[in-house]
């Protein structure tokens, strides 16, 4: 009970927070229809009591209150869910919000590129989503608690005995829950079948997939491999629905005898004269309703439990940000942190994994230059890029600019002297001028910063032929698609808004490209690269497994297993007959095949 208390407390809380008014209506009129439930049993034994004794004015009394007590009850609740369902939907909004602050508002990646930490992230997604759901229906608990009690009280006045009836009706409702959880155990343990009949399914009506299974005449075959998994399935669940509708039926049978218990005792008590006929009226209403109280109010309670677990793990991760983000620097960058990067003994691990990625890097990379970045795949390329962004803080060594220490500066204050575009870029789907424009917030609605940054890409074509308000993607009725090549452009051009980067990263640049195309964006590259040394002196960097592209570097740096194999200008690192030599003749062996 606990974390019902935890979840139920800090979902109100916030809940009054954001909207007390319809907090406060919306609650009010739950609990004044959970406690006309019970006044309809009472109005009913009056009445039967007024008619009985003959007494008409009260009978039509009791009459009145009567329809006025089940009206209450029918309409209130739907006229509270009209205020607290806009109040939850603030309340999973609010978390939603806070949720995207914490994956996106942290100053590092390596922690939202782990693979378990997106897992996590996955999982904190679900629980969001069900706490619009639990604000609801911890209000009904709250309700159903309510009447629970006063159903109670009022069959307390007839007979203490008959308060019995809350354990009977108990009984159905705990018996039903472990019926329940062997039903779903069996489902869970079928989830392996159940996976290969969607698999089958999608084999067998894929579009993709139907050219094969014609051809090599396989249909026949899927069919019948997807009829025994079903066999197997409904075989495994219509032994588990037995045992779950014998156990549930026990349960209710528990509360019939104890309901049949009841009535005769009430009927004992008015032939003893103890009470009036009217109680068993009474009696009967009431003894019903209780039984679907303690099912509804059990059932909530499971709802809102596990929905606990979620907020727990909520505020645990909320926790762990906060601790994660109170050692970020907060420095600015120093105004000479020029003259190009150096890494000294650069290495770095993600969270929880056994190895590190980068080993002790030491490199040089001076002011002005441009510089090429090879290696296989996994040879930390990637891990490289954003560690020298300031995407990932170096768990060991350091990064400088000039004579700035990177570990002391802001990473929000280093990134506003960087400029990238990555191989995995985003298509940003809005009109040309914000997709361009966003990689400057301070210039987004800049229409000659943005018509600059697009000449410099050498999207000028593109933009006249969209124009600077057209809209970007099929996301939209009006929006234009654009090729892989195109996209690039617009990311690249996106980049190019940073007009005095200290460091300019190319990531696998002409990758969406064909070879007019490559020839073309290559060649803004270079213009770019020395126009980035000449106005501020910053490094390039390009990352590509294209050897016409490495040859436009200054220097090239290749990496293997997270460490710096050999590095120098193309004539150097041929003359030395190193890996860079063997990526060449391979690369040259295949172009003149």
């Amino acid at each position: 009970m606990r974390d019902v208390f935890f979840c139920l407390g800090r979902l109100f809380a916030l809940a009054w927070r954001l909207d007390r008014r319809r907090l406060g209506i919306g609650a009010g009129l739950l609990l004044l229809g959970a406690v006309a439930t019970p006044l309809v049993g009472l109005c009913a034994s009056g009445l039967v009591e007024g008619l009985a004794a003959s007494h008409r004015d009260d009978a039509v009394g009791w009459a009145a209150a009567g329809a006025a007590a089940l009206g209450a009850e029918l309409m209130l609740g739907h006229f509270a869910f009209l205020y607290y369902f806009e109040v939850a939907e603030l309340v999973e909004e609010r978390f939603n919000r806070d949720l995207l602050h914490l994956v996106n508002g942290g100053p590092y990646l390596d922690r939202t590129d782990d693979p378990a930490h997106a897992d996590r992230v996955d999982l904190l997604r679900q629980d969001v989503m069900r706490m619009r759901e639990t604000t609801q229906l911890g209000l009904q608990l709250g309700a159903t608690a309510v009447q629970t009690v006063c159903t109670g009280a009022v069959l307390a006045t007839v007979s203490p005995w008959l308060l019995a009836l809350v354990a009977a009706a108990a009984v159905p409702v705990a018996v039903g829950r472990r019926a329940e959880a062997g039903l779903q155990k069996v489902v869970e343990q079928q989830a392996p079948t159940t996976r290969g009949i969607r698999h089958l399914r999608r084999l067998a009506t894929s579009p993709a997939s139907q050219k094969e299974i014609r051809l090599c005449g396989g249909g026949d075959h899927l069919l019948d491999r997807q009829r025994a998994l079903l066999d197997r399935y409904h075989g495994a669940l219509a032994r588990a629905d037995l045992r779950h509708a014998l156990l549930r039926g026990l349960g209710q049978l528990t509360f019939a005898l104890g309901y049949v218990a009841a009535v005769l005792w009430t009927f004992e008590l008015v032939r003893q004269g103890r009470t009036g006929v009217g109680d068993i009226v009474l009696t009967i209403v009431l003894a019903t309703q209780l039984s679907t109280q303690m099912a509804t109010g059990v059932q909530l309670l499971g709802t809102v439990h596990r929905a606990a677990a979620g907020l727990r793990r909520f505020t645990a991760y909320r926790a762990e940000q906060d601790d994660h983000g109170a050692s970020v620097p907060d420095a600015p960058l120093p105004a000479d942190a020029r003259g190009g990067l150096r890494l000294e003994g650069v290495r770095f691990r993600y969270p929880d994994a056994r190895t590190d990625v980068l080993c002790g890097i030491d490199l040089d990379l001076p002011s002005g230059s441009s510089v090429a970045l090879v290696g296989e795949n996994g040879a930390g390329k990637s891990t490289l890029i954003k560690v020298l962004t300031g995407l990932y803080r170096p768990t060991g060594g350091r990064v400088r600019s000039g004579g700035a220490d990177l570990a002391r500066v802001s990473p929000e204050a280093w990134r506003e002297r960087t400029a990238a575009l990555y191989q995995d870029f985003a298509r940003v789907e809005l009109s040309l001028r914000h997709s361009v424009g966003i990689g400057r917030l301070a210039d987004v609605a800049d229409a000659a910063a943005v018509g600059r940054a697009v000449d410099r890409a050498g999207a000028r074509a593109l933009a006249e032929s969209v124009g600077l308000d057209g809209i970007l993607g099929l996301g939209y009725a009006d929006g234009r698609d654009l090729s892989g090549g195109q996209w690039q452009t617009v990311g690249f051009a996106r980049a190019l808004m940073r007009p005095d980067p200290l460091l300019l990263v190319l990531d696998e640049p002409a990758s969406a490209l064909d070879a007019l195309a490559e020839q073309r964006l290559t060649d803004a590259y270079q213009a770019t690269a020395k126009e980035v040394a000449a106005t501020v002196g910053g490094v390039t960097l390009f990352v590509t497994h294209r050897m016409s592209t490495v040859r436009l570097a200054d220097r090239i740096v290749v990496l293997d297993a997270g460490r710096v194999a050999e590095h120098g200008t193309h004539e150097e690192l041929i003359a030395a007959g190193g890996a860079y030599a063997r990526l060449w003749a391979l690369q040259a062996r295949a172009y003149a095949d």
